[in-house]
């Protein structure tokens, strides 16, 4: 009889989400400042609760923000609080904390 005493493996952050995302490639904004300033995105996976964020250069998201998501043809679709739940280089993840807005 063997005993492992290597540590259990952490659970993977897919299976650790409240709602399943889909995978998605939108264009999208961060929006900081009052909305004065914005920060393009690409929307890679998108869920009811959270979406994960690709960001074109390595920056430090701030932990609140605005997401704006824009439809494919470039108007904004629908504008959502967020907060950062992990920053991994140019990819986040953002919970959203209240309901979007148009």
């Amino acid at each position: 009889m063997t005993h492992d005493s290597s540590p259990p493996e952490p659970t993977p952050p897919r299976q650790r989400r409240a709602a399943a995302r889909r995978r998605t490639l939108r264009r999208g904004r961060i929006l900081l400042n009052l909305r004065h300033s914005t920060v393009d995105v690409m929307v890679r996976d998108l869920s009811a609760t959270g979406a994960q964020l690709k960001l074109p250069d390595l920056w430090d998201v701030p932990t609140d923000f605005d997401l704006q998501i824009l439809a494919p043809c470039g108007a904004e679709e629908l504008i959502v609080s967020c907060e950062k739940r992990w920053q991994t280089g140019v990819l986040i993840g953002a919970r959203f904390v209240r309901p979007p807005r148009k």
